[in-house]
């Protein structure tokens, strides 16, 4: 018995937070933490290893196999009309059937009506690989799954159609897109106070 409330005890003195923590070393605001936290235990940390599938209409009708890549994405711009997010991305392809490598580099821009999760999406980028190069541009409808905020990324699902213009031809496809900026899993810290006093709140 001894043993079991000794073992209590030292949980209940590893689960606790240290006292005034929050004033030795700046951590991220708890928006942040619970987002990146659920991303975690959701797994959505494996999506960038997952790919999309694409279907392709051009020469013939293909399924590429897509791994787009966003670092980072802007905070909520504050311009007048809708909430707008700019996000770089780079995106290697595997068309399959005959199999053939592409790489795409470029950036997407979301609008969201202030109110509101689903909005719209843009995007535009240069493509290369084994069946041409030249350009693409990409609309969608997307949809973000939690809040948005200054010290957030933005994790989204959207259906996207794209057309890509090389010098080999044209083509279209559409696909069923799932983006976590991998800035997500480093959080966003809160500079410390700058004369390290106690806050007045």
């Amino acid at each position: 018995m001894k043993h079991a409330v000794a073992a209590g005890s030292l949980l209940c003195f590893l689960a606790a937070p240290p006292a005034r923590a929050e004033e030795r070393e700046p951590h991220a605001p708890a928006l942040v933490s619970w987002k990146r936290t659920l991303c975690l235990y959701t797994l959505c940390f494996l999506e960038p290893a997952i790919p999309d599938l694409r279907r392709e209409w051009g020469d013939g009708a293909h399924w590429v196999l897509s791994w787009p890549i966003h670092p980072w994405a802007t905070p909520p711009l504050d311009v007048p009309g809708p909430t707008l997010i700019l996000s770089p991305f780079v995106e290697p392809q595997l068309r399959l059937g005959p199999s053939t490598f592409r790489l795409l580099a470029g950036g997407r821009v979301y609008a969201f009506p202030d109110a509101y999760r689903f909005g719209l999406l843009a995007e535009g980028a240069g493509v290369g690989g084994g069946d041409g190069k030249g350009g693409v541009a990409g609309v969608g409808l997307t949809y973000d799954l939690i809040e948005r905020h200054r010290d957030t990324q933005p994790w989204t699902v959207s259906v996207v159609v794209r057309r890509t213009w090389t010098d080999v031809g044209a083509r279209t496809d559409v696909s069923f897109d799932v983006t976590v900026p991998l800035a997500m899993f480093f959080g966003t810290r809160i500079p410390a106070p700058a004369d390290g006093g106690a806050s007045s709140e």
